[in-house]
């Protein structure tokens, strides 16, 4: 009975604090291909801020569960940099192309904020991990996902990150209080590490037993 009851508690502490973690479930998703490198929306050797939206389908993330670790495939230039005042937000949204409005892109959606940080450091030559908080944005799967980043104040380097080809894929402006950028027919070359939560009441005694018969 004691051990039940320590793993009781441990399952109760699991579920409410970290819903990406113990009986949590996952995938990791990478979406686009390899195709060249591009410094947006990392690029601070000429600018002093961004506001950068970029969109990925549903069909290609087809997966629900909540957006834990977002990275960014590196190409080329510095393999680190400092990016003040960074914030970033995802989105389920219905959009299938950006439009050149930043707020229009989030077709009445809300927009979570899963980064806020007087300093954001970016480092690696392989994937870079942008640095969200676990747990915050629970992706539905059945809208597409938009991401938003915006900093003001950097270091002045440039980090080429991998994009490809895709039509009204980003949308980007070299300010971060920008309310409209210019439409790419980019899109980012991304790895989403999504984690689910098991089917779990955390007061509910009965459903633990059941999950570990």
């Amino acid at each position: 009975m004691k051990n039940l009851l320590t793993l009781f508690a441990g399952v109760v502490s699991v579920a409410t604090l970290v819903p990406s973690a113990g009986l949590a479930t996952g995938k990791v998703v990478t979406i686009g291909a390899e195709i060249i490198g591009h410094s947006v929306p990392w690029r601070g050797m000429r600018y002093d801020g961004m506001r950068f939206q970029c969109l990925w389908f549903q069909r290609d993330i087809n997966y629900a569960g909540y957006i834990n670790r977002v990275d960014f495939k590196y190409s080329s230039g510095s393999t680190s940099g400092a990016f003040n005042n960074c914030r970033v937000w995802l989105c389920h949204t219905t959009k299938t192309s950006l439009e050149a409005t930043f707020d229009n892109n989030y077709a009445g959606k809300t927009p979570v904020q899963v980064l806020d940080t007087l300093s954001l450091e970016l480092r690696g030559t392989e994937w870079i991990d942008v640095g969200i908080s676990p747990g915050k944005f629970n992706y539905d799967n059945r809208d597409n996902l938009l991401m938003e980043i915006r900093w003001r104040g950097d270091s002045g380097n440039n980090i080429y990150c991998k994009i490809y080809n895709a039509t009204g894929g980003r949308c980007y402006e070299f300010n971060d209080e920008a309310g409209s950028g210019t439409v790419y027919d980019q899109g980012q070359y991304i790895r989403l590490h999504i984690g689910t939560m098991a089917a779990l009441e955390p007061t509910s005694l009965g459903r633990v037993r059941a999950l570990y018969r």
